[in-house]
């Protein structure tokens, strides 16, 4: 062999081009150079797997073997980190529908549980996946149950379960492994008495009495929790008031649910909290770990959240809900400064409905889509938001306007905030119209102002740094006088509000 291939080949590197595959009779050959390195029939996917390892291994590029197996390169990097962690049995995945277990298997996996067996061990029992395990099992040992559902109660159809399972998919326990046998389990009097200085421990969720809440109830106890530092969010919803408007957005008395859909709704504002931007990025939250933080054994899962939230949503009033939240929480926390900033928001929309279109910054082309108005304090806490067609702050700002007020305690004065997006002459007016201040940067081009610039002294993180600044009233057409600050560096204009 002479050429570029046989001096790579010298050079114990070998060269793109020596990797080929060959079909002949329903059969595949992968050769690197003249080595034949696999030979299986067409259609083998686990050997073809195998294929792709050894040629990565070869060192060729995983861009060169995507291109001569057709298939893509992330998919190519992800067989070969499955070889790297787990071996030739990485490259195999299991085919067919996954095995659903019946309520006696999940009767001996809270046995076996309860015995010390691990979730993992479990898991490796029932022939399923540990996260499986975690989601049934929610550290207690309990399946989920309906909304306002007690221990024994019959599951609502179509929850976590009561699937039906199929033939051919039973699930035994391995006979030759021993179970452990269960610990003794303290009296419930000791049980509830926590050891000195368990409650400042890292993890540990204090239990507490409740209503019937959606699933199973933690009365009393401990539970051990990953999400415990988002209990901190208790003592701001506290002074809030959090519990009685949540409740105000529940059902009535009348069919027993109000206090279940307090429950549900607290643990649903704190899975948010903790950084799911829509219930269905709840599934990648521990059910186990969550549900305590509102009071529930477990999380419930989205076939039972969906169709609660929504019959919730139908019977709430969103826009009184937020204004009795904003109040709520200004009363807790007053703004001092009386500084709010509004800013417009688009938000694209993927379906199939007719809505107008806006502009998508973050793509730079118009898409369907809807625009929040969102109005924050000065210290970047949420106040109150509007929605609608895209639109610009011209449109929007008087409605936001409308519910800052109405959230905002009766005389309270207000400055409102907003870039140059709603620098304006018609909001400026309406502003003064509210008898509203407001505060916003100058829209280019930037005027030099008449007068000198003053030098200032003013501390920037920690150190002290001189401004040059100068101020002056101005005349904005269509609107009137207005108040001028403008900002110079290195005797350039570079900021007017």
């Amino acid at each position: 062999m002479t050429g570029p291939a046989a001096e790579a080949i010298l050079n114990g590197m070998p060269h793109p081009a020596g990797l080929r595959t060959h079909h002949h009779d329903g059969t595949t050959l992968v050769t690197a150079g003249q080595m034949i390195i696999a030979c299986y029939p067409d259609g083998d996917v686990a050997m073809r797997n195998v294929a792709v390892a050894v040629a990565r291994q070869l060192g060729f590029s995983g861009q060169r073997v995507a291109e001569v197996m057709g298939l893509s390169a992330s998919y190519v990097a992800t067989l070969r980190q499955r070889a790297r962690r787990e071996g030739a049995a990485g490259l195999v995945r299991p085919s067919g529908p996954k095995p659903k277990l019946s309520p006696a298997d999940w009767a001996r996996a809270v046995k076996w549980r309860q015995a010390g067996a691990s979730e993992a061990r479990i898991a490796a029992r029932l022939g399923v996946a540990q996260a499986t395990v975690s989601r049934h099992l929610a550290g207690t040992g309990q399946q989920e149950l309906p909304l306002g559902g007690e221990p024994g109660a019959p599951a609502e159809p179509g929850s976590a379960g009561q699937q039906p399972r199929k033939q051919g998919h039973r699930a035994e326990p391995e006979r030759d492994e021993p179970v452990p046998e269960p610990e003794r389990q303290p009296e419930p009097e000791q049980a509830a008495k926590p050891e000195p200085g368990a409650a400042a421990g890292a993890g540990l969720v204090p239990a507490r009495a409740a209503g019937p809440l959606a699933g199973t109830r933690i009365v009393e106890g401990q539970v051990t929790s990953r999400y415990a530092g988002a209990m901190l969010l208790h003592a701001f919803s506290a002074r809030a008031g959090a519990g009685g408007i949540l409740a105000a957005a529940g059902a009535g008395e009348k069919d027993g649910r109000r206090s279940a859909d307090a429950g549900l709704l607290s643990a649903v504002s704190t899975c948010f909290a903790l950084g799911a931007a829509t219930v269905e990025q709840f599934k990648h939250l521990t059910s186990g770990a969550a549900g305590p933080l509102a009071g529930l054994a477990a999380l419930p899962g989205l076939r039972t959240l969906r169709p609660r939230l929504a019959a919730i949503a139908d019977g709430t009033d969103p826009l009184e809900l937020q204004v009795m939240f904003a109040q709520a929480m200004l009363a807790a926390d007053p703004v001092t400064s009386g500084v709010y900033y509004a800013d417009d928001h688009f938000v694209p929309y993927a379906g199939a409905k007719p809505v107008g279109k806006g502009w998508n910054n973050k793509r730079g082309k118009a898409e369907k889509g809807r625009a929040d108005t969102h109005v924050t304090a000065h210290d970047g806490r949420a106040v109150c938001f509007t929605s609608g067609e895209p639109s610009g702050l011209v449109v929007t700002l008087p409605k936001a306007l409308a519910e800052l007020k109405r959230a905002a305690p009766p005389g309270a004065g207000i400055m409102l905030g907003f870039d140059r997006g709603g620098a304006y002459a018609q909001v400026f007016a309406h502003c003064r119209e509210e008898k509203v201040d407001w505060v916003t940067y100058r829209r280019a081009p930037l005027a030099v102002p008449k007068g000198l610039p003053v030098l200032s002294v003013t501390a920037v993180n920690g150190r002290e740094r001189e401004v040059a600044w100068a101020e002056e009233t101005v005349h904005i057409k269509d609107y009137g006088t207005a108040r001028q600050l403008t900002l110079f560096e290195r005797g350039q204009v570079v900021l007017q509000v």
